[in-house]
């Protein structure tokens, strides 16, 4: 086996007949007055691959490998590219399929077609808006009950953040909050509304 799309298995025997890689970098110009524009990379491109592939009668029925990559390229999904040396290439989706028939029958099935084909790599949405955290429970920071918290200290004054009534260990206060400015004792799971 040369390579796994998904559920589609493209044999060393007959494909590809040509594989190619491109990647590309994307610097667009930006205007400058009076000078020439200036350029700034902004992001790489996504990969492209292209196959060649050969199907003959010979070795496989071509009309039904293309009825499959088609049913495939028509889900619209990324699928995992891996190649028989087992290395994950990543996820790929079909962008494009040309088909050039070689050979046909008296009646017009297949016999020996090229099939062109392109994928596009995919990658995952990781914005924090796009993953879904599911239910979970926030942590907090609480005095143990009104009056004084474990080490001590005043209680929570109400309308006024628990993390302000808690002294620094220096004794010193200032906006920022370092790692050991909050006794891990008064860190406490929320209970879900």
């Amino acid at each position: 086996m040369f390579a796994v799309l998904g559920d589609i298995q493209f044999e060393v025997v007959g494909s590809p007949e040509s594989y190619e890689s491109a990647d590309g970098y994307d610097f667009p110009e930006q205007r400058v007055i009076e000078s020439k524009p200036r350029l700034q990379w902004v992001g790489d491109e996504l990969e492209r691959l292209n196959l060649e592939l050969m199907w003959h009668a010979s070795f496989t029925n071509p009309a039904a490998q293309l009825a499959l990559l088609r049913a495939t390229a028509a889900t619209h999904l990324a699928l995992p590219l891996v190649f028989g040396d087992g290395g994950f290439r990543g996820f790929f989706v079909i962008e494009s399929i040309k088909v050039k028939s070689q050979q046909l029958s008296a009646g017009g099935a297949p016999i020996a077609i090229r099939v062109a084909l392109a994928l596009k790599e995919w990658i995952a949405d990781t914005s924090p808006s796009s993953l879904s955290l599911g239910t979970f429970t926030t942590l907090g920071i609480t005095t143990a009950s009104p009056g004084t918290v474990s080490n001590g200290s005043n209680a929570a004054t109400p309308g006024v953040s628990a993390l302000l009534n808690i002294p620094s260990p220096t004794g010193t206060s200032g906006p920022n909050l370092e790692a050991d400015d909050v006794p891990a004792a008064v860190i406490v799971r929320s209970v879900p509304r």
